[in-house]
């Protein structure tokens, strides 16, 4: 009797889990539109959530599927999220009606992620509006242009770097390469620190920067639910960075501050300025900026910056070593514009190579970083109905997503997509295509705050190499390349070992 009233009970939970979890799995047929079909718990992100895909994989698919549609419904765990297609509507949620769209959907807890949740990528309503207004004027052209003698100074110990590690061993994995160089040009430029990455291959910066981008299925799951159901993610007290991580950074920043002078590092003394100034006493009363907001902004610069730069160079790599008449072109145009700059690696010089610019721009459209952009309507939004007569409403809280991988590998706009053809930008073939059909940075006023620097850094670092070295495939190279499927970012698996053969312009 007792097994039975057990089982009674057992069996009463699960139906009501399940009735619980698939509540909402109506809605998108109630409205009329083409949706992908969900599973309890898991919703329509099922292969996401094992980790048979990853996210911007699937996306891209969902893109490539239902061609012709405007936007496509799917269930992001347990609530209704949509696929925008249409690049009319991508207008609209990223500029035209930006002030309904205006925040990430992802959302991190304050108490468990004190740094990632109050850095500007997650950062919400008039506090984003505040910090993205004061931390603008650092990545001006300008501001650009001033701190290119440190990035240049990296530049050379990146050099001395190179030398000594192919001298030992002609084979590399740039992935690691860059970051060490991509680290040491952050650390210096932006907040006057010297990480020693390229020197020391057990310096601490190295470490736990690259901490914060090493996924095990544990912490794949984690950003999963961030991703796509914050809420999930607070209720249950799940923290995406160790606490360890958020430590370091906070002393490494407010070290630099308190004790030597950050006023020749425009983000540290940008952000030691935006903490003292006096006229923030009505707004620190109402948003209450303390100073992990501070510190926050440079751990975003730093997770950001290292991450995204080192990866597109690591591509461009790849790239250029598959296909060597693209990269002696290129080399001969580092070798052209070097000539008319003394042989020396300034930022005009950089800003000179348009071939360069293009290799670059093509790498970011076969391997955007970010492979999708997220958003949430604030407040409930009217949207064509799929039939083209009338209009649908998306509810406030609903989740925006925008495949930029499924753009980038359109052969509407880029035919031959998995070719990789730095042609495509040149300024003629740029203005043939729709706007928005490249947006590797995002597009918009949320459109990622340091994309100067990180093109800056990643043309300098990839001049650097290919001014002395020719790189080609060895037999550790992977052909093709396998994906991370735990990543959110857009990330290999394992290495991209190349052989660098010394040249000479």
């Amino acid at each position: 009797m007792l097994t039975l009233w057990l089982l009674g009970i057992l069996a009463s939970l699960v139906v009501g889990i399940y009735f619980y979890a698939t509540r909402n799995f109506k809605f998108w047929k109630r409205l009329g539109v083409p949706y992908v079909s969900p599973y309890p718990l898991v919703g329509s992100v099922k292969d996401v959530a094992f980790q048979k895909c990853a996210i911007g994989e699937f996306l891209k698919d969902i893109y490539s599927e239902y061609k012709g549609l405007r936007y496509v419904g799917f269930y992001s765990l347990d609530q209704p999220a949509i696929v925008v297609r249409d690049l009319d509507l991508i207008r609209s949620v990223l500029v035209k009606d930006f002030n309904n769209y205006a925040d990430h959907f992802i959302e991190l807890d304050q108490d468990l992620d004190p740094l990632g949740s109050k850095g500007l990528f997650a950062m919400k309503g008039p506090k984003w509006r505040h910090m993205r207004v004061n931390l603008s004027p650092t990545f001006t052209s300008g501001k650009m242009k001033n701190m290119f003698s440190l990035m240049q100074e990296c530049g050379q110990q990146f050099d001395k770097y190179l030398e000594e590690t192919v001298a030992q061993n002609s084979t590399l994995d740039v992935k690691n390469a860059t970051s060490k160089f991509t680290i040491d040009v952050i650390c210096s430029c932006a907040f006057g620190i010297e990480s020693n990455s390229l020197k020391n291959p057990n310096a601490e910066f190295t470490h736990q920067l690259k901490k914060t981008f090493e996924f095990d299925i544990l912490r794949s799951l984690k950003a999963t639910v961030a991703i796509f159901s914050p809420g999930l993610l607070k209720l249950l007290r799940m923290k995406l960075f160790e606490n360890s991580m958020y430590d370091f950074i906070r002393d490494a920043v407010w070290n630099t501050i308190n004790y030597s002078n950050p006023m020749g590092t425009d983000v540290l003394s940008n952000l030691a300025a935006l903490s003292k100034m006096s006229d923030l006493e009505d707004f620190d009363h109402v948003f209450d900026l303390e100073d992990d907001y501070y510190a926050a902004q440079a751990f975003s610069f730093f997770t950001a910056g290292f991450e995204t730069s080192s990866t597109t160079m690591s591509f461009a790599l790849y790239e250029l070593a598959l296909h060597p008449e693209i990269q002696n072109k290129l080399r001969e145009e580092i070798c052209q514009v070097l000539q008319k700059h003394n042989n020396q690696v300034t930022y005009e010089a950089i800003q000179d190579m348009k071939y360069l610019d293009m290799v670059v721009n093509e790498t970011l459209r076969k391997y955007p970083v970010l492979p999708f952009l997220d958003r949430k309507s604030i407040q409930s939004q009217e949207i064509p109905a799929p039939s083209g007569e009338g209009t649908i409403t998306i509810p406030a809280g609903t989740g925006i997503y925008i495949p930029l991988l499924g753009i980038h590998y359109d052969p509407k706009y880029y035919p031959e997509p998995e070719k990789f053809n730095p042609e495509r930008f040149t300024d003629e073939n740029k203005q043939s295509r729709p706007n928005y059909t490249h947006m590797p940075f995002g597009e918009g006023p949320r459109t990622c705050i340091g994309m100067r620097f990180g093109l800056m850094q990643t043309k300098t670092g990839l001049t650097h190499i290919l001014s002395r070295y020719q790189v080609e495939p060895c037999k550790e190279t992977q052909i093709p390349l396998e994906f991370d499927k735990k990543n959110f970012l857009m990330s290999s698996k394992g290495g991209i070992n190349l052989k660098f053969n010394k040249t000479t312009i």
